[in-house]
């Protein structure tokens, strides 16, 4: 999907942040209503869908911003490092299976230099990577690679993500977890949270246009 302009991709955000939260809070109120007997399951089914909804919003607004910024295409020397880190990744990791080989890095070095004065060339496709596990470390790459702060705020949370990514795969992969009914209401209104709080941070660095240097 193409973004042609900031307001076609807060509107994005909006539609795929606000279906999400729809769900969670459907999740929450049946969690609230339930019958004993229904309980237990609906906890399990509680973690599943946020770590999902996590993931799946995390994945489609940072690739949809890369998207954006592909579509703008600065010249080079006009990108933050972090898109120029991006739009040079597949070389620097060619570069990295040569160890001493010095000829592999003077060419990287050589496009980079004569590129600066280019409209940049950003490839989306499969430049935000969860990894199929969303781990605080993963999604501090995606923040990396994007601009978005990590430091300030994301990081205070590294063990709830951990946690939460931890017991997903526990029952994703057929064990039997029982979880009480606060865990699993405080997950929900976690995710919600951190939804709300990511595309906060994303639409801040499309205003603000952070992904050229000042």
């Amino acid at each position: 999907m193409v973004f042609k302009s900031k307001e076609s991709l807060i509107d994005y955000f909006a539609q795929t942040s606000q279906w999400r939260r729809r769900e969670l809070i459907s999740i929450k109120q049946s969690i609230q209503d339930s019958r004993s007997h229904e309980e237990t399951l609906l906890c399990r089914v509680a973690v599943v869908f946020s770590y999902a909804h996590w993931e799946g919003f995390v994945k489609d607004a940072a690739t949809a911003y890369v998207s954006y910024v592909a579509f703008k295409a600065p010249v080079v020397e006009k990108l933050t490092s972090n898109f120029q880190a991006l739009l040079f990744r597949s070389q620097i990791l060619s570069c990295q299976k040569t160890t001493r080989r010095i000829k592999p890095h003077l060419e990287l070095l050589n496009d980079f230099l004569e590129s600066l004065s280019r409209q940049a060339k950003i490839k989306t496709e499969n430049s935000i990577d969860t990894e199929s596990n969303l781990s605080a470390e993963v999604f501090e790459n995606i923040c990396l690679t994007i601009g978005v702060d990590y430091s300030s705020y994301w990081h205070i949370y590294e063990p709830r993500i951990n946690e939460l990514v931890k017991i997903r795969c526990a029952i994703a992969h057929g064990e039997q977890r029982v979880l009480e009914r606060k865990y699993a209401v405080e997950i929900l209104d976690f995710i919600q949270n951190s939804i709300t709080h990511f595309r906060t941070d994303i639409e801040n660095a499309i205003v603000s246009d952070a992904y050229l240097r000042s």
